[in-house]
């Protein structure tokens, strides 16, 4: 049996040329002919000889393969995107402080722990814009959902720049902690 009766038979049922009886009569006796052995299915050949399966597969085996050379393209790509991004210079106290501060205390932490700029400017800048809010501001701030994502980073920052500066003196380490006591937090 060949492919082409299959399709053959299926096609004219599709356009109405065979009602459901005679196709599915049909259709028995064709597959009751492959599972007895008296016929066997062949398939037809594409080109160099491949079956459209195999051709399949090799398409498929393809098409992950270049996948993964784009994911590794890729991926190379955004590290020396991320490592030139580095290299940049950030904006100075000046620029910072030219930008203007959030009205509230919450969208303050929320901006500062978005942007995740750990720079002694950006730090020096936050610390000025906290002592600068109402009361009333610092404790939505603090009963915001973002503070204590803050207060993580910020003792995350600090344990490294100690395990980098060791017992010397950092001025990095200096302002860290300066961010801290201003938010009256410990730094242990």
């Amino acid at each position: 049996m060949k492919s082409s009766q299959i399709r053959e038979l299926a096609r004219r049922y599709a356009t109405g040329q065979l009602n459901q009886e005679n196709y599915r009569s049909q259709r028995r006796a064709l597959i009751d002919a492959v599972t007895s052995g008296r016929e066997s299915l062949h398939y037809k050949e594409g080109p160099n000889g491949v079956s459209p399966r195999r051709m399949g597969i090799r398409l498929l085996a393809l098409g992950v393969a270049a996948v993964l050379v784009a994911g590794v393209v890729a991926s190379v790509l955004l590290k020396n995107n991320d490592s030139a991004r580095r290299t940049v210079e950030r904006p100075t106290a000046a620029a910072m402080a030219a930008i203007p501060a959030p009205a509230s205390g919450p969208a303050l932490v929320r901006t500062f722990v978005e942007t995740d700029d750990w720079t002694d400017s950006s730090l020096d800048s936050f610390t000025h814009r906290w002592k600068d809010l109402p009361t009333d501001e610092q404790t939505k701030a603090r009963a915001s959902m973002m503070y204590p994502r803050l207060l993580s980073d910020l003792r995350q920052q600090i344990a490294s720049e100690k395990a980098v500066a060791g017992s010397g003196a950092d001025p990095h380490l200096s302002a860290l902690e300066k961010m801290a006591k201003t938010l009256g937090t410990s730094v242990n």
